[in-house]
C-alpha cells in the first residue's frame, strides 16, 4: 500500500468517526429534553391535574432518536458486545481469521440488511405520512428515518473497524 493510498484510507477512517463523533454530541442533547419534557407532564399532571397529549409519544420518539443514532458511536468506542474470550486465547493468525470471520459472518450481513430493510420501512412510513398511535398522533416518519440513519451510521462504523481489523492484524502477523 503506497503513503498516498494510506493516507487517504486513514482520512475515510477519521471521517467515519468524526460524524459519529458529531452525531453523539448532537442526540445526547436529547437526554436533558426528555427529563424537561417529563418532568414538565408530572408537574402538570400533579398540580393542574391535566396531562399533556403529546409529552408521552415525544418522549418515546427522543429515546427512539437516542438509541437509534448512538449505535456507530458505541461501535466507535468499543462498546458492543464481542467473543474477546475466545479471541484472547487465540494466536495472532488465528485471532485475526476469527476476527475478520466474525465481521464477514455476523456484522455485515446484519448490518446490510438493516439498512436495506430500514430504507423500506422509512419509505413506507412517508408514504402515508405515518403518525403515533396516541391522541396526539404525532409524526411517526422523521423517527423512522432515524432509524435508517442509525443503521447506515452503524454500517459506516463498522467499514472503518473491519478496516482497522484488517490493518492491525496484518502488521502483528508481519512480526510472527
Amino acid at each position: 500500500m503506497t503513503g498516498e493510498v494510506r493516507a487517504r484510507a486513514g482520512g475515510l477512517l477519521r471521517l467515519a468517526d468524526l460524524l459519529n463523533t458529531v452525531v453523539a454530541r448532537i442526540v445526547v442533547w436529547l437526554v436533558p429534553v426528555m427529563v424537561v419534557v417529563t418532568i414538565m407532564d408530572v408537574a402538570l399532571r400533579l398540580f393542574a391535574g391535566r396531562a399533556t397529549l403529546w409529552a408521552f409519544d415525544a418522549t418515546v420518539q427522543f429515546y427512539a432518536a437516542h438509541f437509534l443514532l448512538l449505535g456507530g458511536f458505541t461501535l466507535l468506542r468499543g462498546g458492543h458486545v464481542g467473543v474477546d474470550i475466545l479471541r484472547e486465547q487465540a494466536g495472532p493468525r488465528t485471532g485475526l481469521v476469527m476476527d475478520v470471520a466474525s465481521w464477514i459472518a455476523f456484522f455485515f450481513p446484519f448490518a446490510i440488511v438493516m439498512v436495506l430493510w430500514s430504507w423500506d420501512f422509512m419509505i413506507a412510513s412517508w408514504a402515508i405520512h405515518e403518525t403515533s398511535p396516541g391522541v396526539a398522533a404525532l409524526p411517526v416518519y422523521p423517527i423512522k428515518t432515524l432509524f435508517f440513519a442509525g443503521n447506515l451510521l452503524l454500517l459506516i462504523q463498522g467499514v472503518a473497524a473491519f478496516l482497522r481489523v484488517l490493518a492491525g492484524g496484518f502488521s502483528r502477523l508481519k512480526g510472527v
